[in-house]
């Protein structure tokens, strides 16, 4: 996502593949590609939390992780914004390998603390 590379992006999604972004807007995967390909706007830089934070579960030929990322996001006003995003990912195994049939991720807001009482 960082780089805008559309190989990438072509060869690890499925063709049916289907993914939201934390505004709840969704794509197919061509629509998907060109959202997050685009030059000057997006995603900036993405920061794993520990792997072992995350999970991750096999079926079979299908894989569920759920993980959190960290996001720094240029709007097309040129301001960053940064926040956390937890995603789900799935992944189904074929004769082509690992492909991601759906993503989704929700954006993560801080606690905000209780007003102590009066």
């Amino acid at each position: 996502m960082v780089q805008k590379d559309a190989a990438v992006f072509e060869q690890l999604l499925s063709a049916d593949f289907i993914g939201a972004t934390p505004t709840g807007e969704y794509f197919t995967k061509t629509a998907y590609i060109n959202h997050h390909c685009r030059p000057g706007f997006g995603i900036m830089s993405l920061t794993e939390e520990d792997i072992r934070d995350s999970s991750i579960r096999i079926y079979d030929h299908t894989a569920i992780i759920n993980r959190r990322i960290h996001s720094q996001f240029k709007l097309p006003t040129g301001n960053v914004l940064e926040y956390d995003v937890q995603r789900i990912e799935v992944f189904v195994k074929n004769e082509n390998g690992w492909k991601m049939v759906s993503g989704q991720g929700t954006q993560v807001k801080p606690l905000v603390p209780e007003a102590p009482p009066n």
